[in-house]
């Protein structure tokens, strides 16, 4: 489960899943449904994205994903996620076309990845 919460000039993403991994995976769905401009032509990317620890991991696996949309125009749709530590190894399938550009960056302001009461939940605030 996502939900998104409006800031001025930013949009709080809160994440919620009963694992890691998918908290990370819900992340993707919001980036996608933020970044979708249309259906493009199908493709698929391998990425390896690592930090020192599971918020730094959340932010860096957003900015990766903005910076797939922006540099290759590529939006990814679902992935296949593997997590050890603060590493996570993709393979993400979407498409390329235009994507929106939305998100500007994603920010530290109010970061968290943590399990609470048995359910993983994450938060990140992105400029948009």
């Amino acid at each position: 489960m996502y939900r998104f919460v409006d800031h001025t000039a930013e949009l709080e993403l809160e994440l919620e899943s009963d694992s890691q991994e998918g908290v990370l995976y819900e992340a993707l769905r919001a980036f996608a449904e933020l970044a979708a401009n249309g259906a493009g032509d199908p493709s698929e990317r391998e990425v390896v994205v690592a930090a020192r620890d599971l918020p730094g991991l959340l932010v860096a696996w957003l900015d990766e994903l903005v910076f797939l949309a922006e540099t290759e125009g590529f939006v990814p749709e679902t992935a296949e996620l593997s997590l050890a530590g603060s590493e996570v190894r993709a393979a993400l399938r979407g498409h390329v076309g235009e994507p929106r550009p939305l998100v500007k960056a994603v920010t530290l302001h109010r970061l968290r990845f943590r399990t609470e009461n048995g359910v993983w939940r994450g938060r990140v605030v992105l400029d948009v």
